[in-house]
Parts: structure tokens; C-alpha cells; sequence
């Protein structure tokens, strides 16, 4: 299993590779504080260790999401980066009955300042593209005024 992202993972059965997003969750994203932690963790509670992907289907965008389970864990690699601070629930997609004891596992973490908690102000990586994203649009409207 190949680690991209904290929350994205590549894994490869039968001679073919899928991307899969772990389903519910959002870990940061590059540029973001705690991004390279994430993907680290994710990476080491994955590595060498064959993987379980259940509850697996493709959002609007064709990504394919799921449960992932590893060896020798009894909690799903999604669930984990909750518990270790590396991820929020994502409360626009995270509707099954986990999603409960997830929103539990972060309010926890965050009580307790573990992971991206101990930051003064975590931005939710949804929350955050949206201010990249509306920064360049400033910076650009910006450069078209000088011109």
C-alpha cells in the first residue's frame, strides 16, 4: 500500500492498483500544517501490512471511497488518524453509523489538544482550499489591476 496523502492511499490487489480515499475523514492537505505528519502516520500504520477495503463505492467525482482495515488492527485506518488528531470527520460526507463514534473520537482529541488539535486554529483542509483558492483569485485580480 503506497501513501499519497494522509486520507488517500493506493492499493494494489490482484496486479491492479486503485486509489482510495478513506472514506469520512480529511487529513491536511500539502501546505497545511501537520499535512507531511498525516501522510506519515497513515503511512506507517499501513506499511508492510496487507489491507481490508470494505463499504467501497465512488463519490460524484468517480474517487473511490472506504473503510480500510490493516493487519493486526482492530480499528480502521480512518478511525486511527481521528484518534491520533490527523484527521476531522468530515461532516458533509460522513453519514454511516462510525461517523458517530468518530465525531466522539475527535471531539476527544481535541478536548486533549492531540495531533492537529494543538494547533490554535485548525482550518479543515475544505475550509482551507477555499481560502487558497480565493487568495489567488485575489492575487491575480491584483496583477490584472497593474497591468
Amino acid at each position: 500500500m503506497e501513501v499519497s496523502e494522509g486520507d488517500l492511499l493506493t492499493v494494489t490487489a490482484e496486479s491492479k492498483s486503485e486509489k482510495i480515499r478513506l472514506y469520512g475523514i480529511s487529513c491536511p492537505v500539502k501546505g497545511q500544517v501537520f499535512h507531511e505528519k498525516a501522510r506519515f502516520l497513515s503511512s506507517f500504520l499501513s506499511s508492510q501490512k496487507n489491507a481490508e477495503v470494505t463499504n467501497v463505492f465512488r463519490d460524484a467525482n468517480g474517487v473511490v471511497n472506504a473503510l480500510v482495515k490493516v493487519d493486526g488492527a482492530n480499528d480502521h485506518l480512518n478511525q486511527q488518524l481521528i484518534a491520533y488528531g490527523m484527521a476531522w470527520v468530515n461532516p458533509s460526507v460522513c453519514n454511516i453509523t462510525q461517523c458517530l463514534e468518530w465525531r466522539e473520537l475527535e471531539n476527544l482529541a481535541k478536548k486533549n489538544r492531540i495531533g492537529l488539535w494543538s494547533d490554535l486554529l485548525p482550518v479543515p483542509p475544505w475550509e482551507w482550499k477555499t481560502q487558497e483558492r480565493l487568495e489567488i483569485l485575489k492575487r491575480n485580480a491584483e496583477a490584472n489591476k497593474k497591468k
